[in-house]
């Protein structure tokens, strides 16, 4: 380290030292929590920073930090077997211990009652999470039973560690954590709440009654208090504008042109807004989860991308609560709130078939649905040598048919809802493939200008590439096997019963 300037957190090591820190990080007959401390004392050595070197290993800044801190103190005693740190409080994250959760006896017995009547799979999952985590069981095998990622399992936990019980309410009752209408405690025995679409409505009754709807929704994921920290309250209000804008595009001919032009470019811009956050979520969740499987060294160039993306996912946080504050939305929040509780605002008469006699909701509905739906069949003779943008207008189409389906799924036959699924199942293939093109793109980016921006870096801290090419080649292998299997995906979403089934569900 001659001739070298310490930062302040920098570690002095001699030779011996690295050469046994070196041995512990990469004999793979270590355990995992030594061989990722001697990783982190390496990076400080080497003069890397706090934030990369968390990023790199999975664990917090304050615990890098901390281990760095034992090290001070107790050098390489502290990976000598036996030896024990200042015990910390600490959530399973790392492959540290797991820290069983304390659960009195009659809150697990009353979970585990709920568990066996809820219906609402989300909230099954919350409850399995949580008597998993209080029989001492670790946050990766949790993950893996009840299909979340280990940073969304360990948000329940802290969520259940704060509010306790009262993250499970009683049926019908609302929590901070889920207010949603969809996320309810429902009694198990009542359906799930509807639009109250009737058969005789007008076409802008039933537009009215399907627009206040969403707009509830846009209105609880706004106000939700975990805004700033669960990605899927993003998500869920994305979601919620996508309908309402798709909802005007369905209603189209039930409002006259001032009321369309009214909301459409406001709802453009919030889906803009969100869409911004939302798509960068999914990329770090992506990145996260992939950088748990490598070795600390390896995940270290992890650091650059993540930290890259993470501010960009910041700014655009930062610029969607902006828009949340600005005149302009709070004008049509108002506005928009007064046309869904106004009947007949904006609204034209229904057509008619001949004069005297209007076409009601239940004879426009399967028109509507059935333009979608050919739509959709439309891009079958190309498919066989599709590109990923024509798949990506495919999902779009699928989107809208989807959309239009759930706007009018009162009036569906027997087999509706299945055949909802059915779309849903093919839209979300399609989008798993273009979420791949959209990582495929940035990381290319990334790694093409990062000699550029490590310039100016001592040669000791540049970073090796090489783990972000791997990552970029198996996103890029995996996109390639979507691709291959697109024609198989097609086919079953095609097939002659689903076909029969559509056709029976919009005219029973």
């Amino acid at each position: 380290m001659a001739g070298t300037r310490m930062t302040q957190q920098q570690i002095m090591l001699d030779e011996t030292q690295r050469t046994q820190l070196r041995s512990l990080a990469d004999d793979a007959a270590n355990d995992e929590e030594r061989r990722r401390n001697a990783h982190i004392i390496l990076a400080y050595a080497d003069g890397a920073s706090t934030a990369d070197i968390a990023a790199g290993v999975g664990l917090s800044e304050s615990r890098t930090r901390y281990w760095r801190a034992v090290f001070t103190k107790y050098g390489m005693e502290m990976f000598t077997p036996g030896f024990a740190p200042p015990v910390r409080r600490r959530d399973n994250a790392g492959g540290e211990k797991a820290r069983i959760l304390q659960l009195a006896d009659r809150d697990r017995a009353l979970l585990q009652t709920r568990l066996e009547s809820e219906r609402d799979d989300d909230m099954r999952k919350r409850i399995t999470l949580i008597l998993a985590y209080a029989d001492g069981r670790e946050t990766a095998s949790i993950a893996q039973e009840v299909g979340l990622s280990e940073s969304r399992t360990r948000y329940w936990r802290k969520a259940f560690e704060r509010k306790g019980m009262a993250l499970f309410p009683a049926s019908g009752a609302e929590t901070d954590d889920a207010p949603r209408s969809s996320e309810r405690l429902a009694d198990p025995k009542k359906k799930k709440p509807s639009f109250g679409v009737q058969p005789h409505d007008t076409f802008s009754e039933a537009g009215r009654k399907v627009l206040h709807s969403y707009f509830e929704d846009l209105l609880t994921q706004e106000s939700h208090p975990a805004m700033g920290e669960d990605p899927e309250v993003v998500h869920k209000m994305r979601v919620a504008s996508r309908r309402l804008r798709s909802a005007f595009e369905i209603f189209d001919q039930a409002f006259d042109e001032k009321t369309r032009r009214k909301y459409r470019k406001p709802l453009r811009r919030l889906g803009r807004a969100l869409g911004n956050v939302r798509d960068l979520d999914v990329l770090l969740m992506h990145m996260r989860d992939y950088a748990t499987q490598l070795t600390p060294g390896d995940a270290l160039s992890f650091a650059p991308l993540q930290r890259a993306w993470e501010e960009d996912r910041d700014t655009q946080f930062a610029a969607l609560m902006t828009h949340f504050a600005s005149d302009g939305y709070r004008h049509f929040r108002d506005a928009f709130r007064r046309f869904v509780d106004t009947p007949d605002a904006g609204a034209l008469p229904d057509p008619e078939v001949v004069e005297g006699v209007p076409r009601h909701i239940a004879a426009t509905a399967p028109v509507l649905i059935l333009r979608r739906y050919t739509d959709v069949l439309a891009f079958d003779p190309h498919l066989d040598r599709a590109s990923i943008d024509l798949l990506h207008r495919l999902r779009i189409q699928c989107k809208k048919l989807r959309y239009t389906m759930e706007c009018f799924v009162e009036l569906l036959g027997p087999g509706g809802k299945k055949c909802i699924r059915h779309v849903i199942a093919l839209q979300d293939y399609l989008g798993e493939l273009q979420d791949g093109q959209a990582a495929s793109d940035m990381i290319t980016g990334f790694v093409s200008g990062l000699d550029a921006r490590q310039s100016s870096r001592p040669m000791h801290e540049r970073l090796n590439p090489a783990p972000l090419l791997t990552y970029l080649a198996e996103r890029e292998s995996h996109k390639h096997s979507l691709l291959l299997g697109a024609g198989e995906a097609w086919a079953r979403f095609n097939a002659d019963d689903a076909r029969a089934r559509m056709l029976h569900a919009l005219l029973p």
